[in-house]
């Protein structure tokens, strides 16, 4: 019987690692800046919006749905209207309109050495 007790909280403490892994397993800084990192975009923001379901994160959505992350210092800095241009590769994102040219890098954010 202690046998079946031993291999039962082997189980379980394996089914628990697993869970803990699936479930907790997010995204590192490094795979975050990968992501943005491998997009071009070359559009208009079309809307800003909160996600207040993923810990409000802050998101810009250009062209038809596609949508990029942003943090919350450059909230303000953005309008709906203005062009977002970013060649895939890098981690700086131009915002334009008429009236300003904003740049901002992902990079700088984090203090990480080019």
């Amino acid at each position: 019987m202690s046998r079946n007790k031993n291999l039962l909280m082997i189980l379980i403490v394996a089914a628990l690692v697993f869970l803990y892994k699936l479930i907790f397993s997010s995204k590192d800084k490094g795979g975050f800046l990968d992501e943005i990192r491998d997009k071009e975009i070359k559009s208009i923001v079309s809307k800003k919006y909160i996600n207040y379901d993923n810990h409000n994160i802050p998101f810009l959505v250009y062209g038809n749905k596609d949508s990029i992350v942003i943090y919350r210092d450059w909230w303000d800095k953005i309008s709906v209207g203005d062009s977002i241009l970013k060649p895939k590769g890098s981690l700086e994102v131009v915002i334009k309109n008429s009236d300003k040219i904003e740049r901002f890098d992902y990079e700088d954010k984090f203090g990480l050495d080019k």
